[in-house]
């Protein structure tokens, strides 16, 4: 005689619960089952035993009872789908339990992503994507690919380790991604993650990957690094960092000495750069002078990039007017400043104080904006796009801050470039005045730009 009952079906951290009593006279066989929930539409969702694991074996003797819970499968609370009725079956005979007094609904742990690149030219191979989930509309730029769903995002736990990403259903990961880490754009939360498309995007063309979300105790760092890898913003002790696989170039400044596989540098009187797992630049000075790391990364001219960094400054005395500048530097011997006195444009403080006091983020050819007053360190998250072609070079430079403001400024520039690049980060005094700067970078990489600037876009489902 087969008999059973099940009860206590729950959801914790993510985890489908039950506890099930066989109380007939032969053992019962989980692996041989299957359990079907219903949700409050009427829709279905069967799962087969071998997604069952049970705390005594699944094999449950003659009047035992045990604690069993559903694996490959996610649930969370909701009071909009939810499951009503949880039906055991086991050699065709079956017992329903009614779940209304613990709402939940179950989620498949793999989730389809299409990304679309609207563009008529196809994206650069490899192609860096960045993927956002957000609890809201970020009003970013069409640099920056998000999808707005809540409910995605509370399955998320609170490292980015329990997602990864494949190019089927229902595998291991295969595609090598970075998790930046939860981040505020303008007050709106969104998780967010850079992945590796060998093969790009073509023109107007969709490419479609999976998206696994596992429980929320789940810890796929341990058990598929490199492929599952975090930032400094997560994991200060790099010990998951492996953004060397996602982008073109990157480094996170681990250990205590500078790469100089990866990097030049160099510095004036007053100047010293120092490494303990990130960057510290400094610069002290009452003349003109500059500390500087130059990438060895060179990058052709028809393939456009986008920089960015994690970076800290501020300025620990008074000082007229202190710069960060970035370059993009010509082999040849020529340079196009991206943030600096010349071209573009440069953070400086203009009210001759501690930079702390008021920043100015100004841009070549725009008026100096005003950063939030701050009474400490600031955080500034730097976005650039460079588009390269035969005319000339388009900018979209877009840079977020810890106070949650948010700036967007396009601008261009006529004429030619050519030969090779590569990245310059350099803090320096540049007017009059007693100068002395820190710059502290966490980690900075290069990613192929999007076609014209636009990244493709998400749809999840």
């Amino acid at each position: 005689m087969i008999s059973f009952t099940i009860s206590n079906v729950y959801c914790s951290n993510n985890i489908i619960y039950f506890n099930i009593y066989n109380n007939g006279n032969v053992p019962i066989n989980i692996n041989n089952s299957q359990i079907i929930f219903i949700d409050n539409n009427g829709n279905n969702l069967p799962i087969n035993g071998s997604n069952i694991i049970c705390n005594n074996g699944n094999i449950i003797p003659i009047g035992s009872n045990s604690l069993c819970y559903i694996e490959n499968y996610i649930c969370s609370y909701s009071y909009i789908d939810y499951i009503t009725t949880t039906n055991f079956v086991y050699n065709g005979i079956s017992y329903n339990y009614n779940t209304l007094s613990n709402k939940f609904i179950i989620h498949a742990p793999f989730y389809t992503i299409t990304l679309y690149n609207t563009q008529n030219s196809p994206t650069p191979q490899p192609f860096q994507q960045d993927i956002a989930i957000c609890d809201g509309n970020p009003n970013l730029s069409s640099s920056f690919a998000y999808v707005n769903n809540p409910a995605l995002l509370n399955l998320i736990n609170s490292d980015g380790s329990n997602v990864y990403f494949s190019t089927a259903n229902n595998s291991t990961p295969n595609i090598y991604s970075w998790y930046e880490g939860q981040l505020n754009y303008n007050g709106v939360i969104c998780d967010v993650w850079w992945i590796n498309l060998p093969n790009g995007i073509s023109a107007n063309g969709n490419v479609t990957i999976y998206m696994h979300i596992g429980p929320n105790s789940a810890n796929y760092y341990s058990q598929y690094y490199p492929y599952i890898s975090a930032s400094p913003n997560v994991f200060p002790s790099r010990q998951y960092d492996n953004g060397d696989y996602v982008f073109l170039f990157y480094d996170n400044f681990a250990g205590t000495s500078l790469n100089t596989s990866k990097w030049n540098y160099g510095y004036d009187a007053g100047g010293s750069i120092t490494v303990n797992n990130g960057l510290t630049i400094n610069y002290t000075s009452s003349s003109l002078g500059a500390a500087r790391i130059i990438s060895k990364y060179n990058f052709s001219q028809s393939r456009g990039v986008v920089w960015y960094s994690l970076m800290n400054f501020y300025g620990t005395s008074n000082f007229s007017d202190v710069r960060i500048r970035i370059y993009f530097w010509n082999n040849n011997g020529n340079w196009k400043e991206v943030l600096g006195a010349g071209d573009y444009g440069y953070f400086t403080n203009q009210n001759n104080g501690p930079s702390t006091t008021q920043l100015y983020w100004s841009p070549y050819g725009f008026t100096p904006t005003a950063l939030p007053p701050a009474t400490s360190q600031n955080d500034y998250n730097i976005l650039m796009i460079q588009i390269l072609n035969s005319t000339g070079l388009v900018w979209n430079t877009y840079t977020i801050t810890n106070n949650n403001i948010s700036l967007f400024q396009s601008f261009s520039q006529n004429g030619t470039v050519s030969g090779n690049f590569s990245i310059l980060l350099a803090s320096s005094q540049d007017g009059l005045g007693y100068a002395s700067i820190v710059l502290n970078v966490e980690y900075t990489f290069l990613a192929a730009a999007p076609p014209n600037g636009i990244m493709p876009s998400i749809y999840i489902s």
